[in-house]
């Protein structure tokens, strides 16, 4: 494995995006359906530790990134990636590998067809986003 082909500030810039995404997804497109969707009050919402939330967000969305990163650089210089591609790899991981999975998990968690859509969309969305910003900026 060769990290050193990896551009590591197109790493943070997309998951900074994955983590905007997710304010824009969570805040004002889908927030009030998906906190009916997982059954939380406002209350509950208002109690949480948002550092803690948000910080743990944010480290995820860059270990996601930087996980694309090592499949698309990882194993030396790719010259054929581009934002195409990029964007074609995102949304394929998301619809063949994120969406199965959340959905499977959420059928027997009981949660409804609102929820696995808001949710597996977002990440659909979010990984295809990861993928431009990596294949584009090598």
């Amino acid at each position: 494995m060769d990290l050193s082909t990896i551009n590591w500030l197109a790493v943070v810039v997309a998951a900074v995006a994955f983590f905007a995404l997710g304010a824009i997804w969570y805040g004002p497109l889908f927030g009030k359906a998906w906190q009916k969707g997982v059954g939380l009050s406002d209350e509950e919402i208002k109690g949480a530790n948002m550092g803690k939330l948000f910080g743990s967000a944010f480290i995820m969305a860059l270990i996601v990134s930087f996980g694309m990163a090592m499949f698309f650089f990882g194993f030396g210089p790719n010259p054929d990636m581009n934002a195409g591609m990029g964007a074609m790899y995102g949304i394929m991981t998301g619809i063949f590998f994120i969406f199965p999975s959340t959905a499977m998990n959420y059928l027997f968690a009981r949660k409804s067809a609102t929820l696995i859509a808001i949710d597996s969309c977002y990440h659909i969305v979010a990984y295809t986003l990861v993928g431009v910003i990596l294949g584009a900026w090598q």
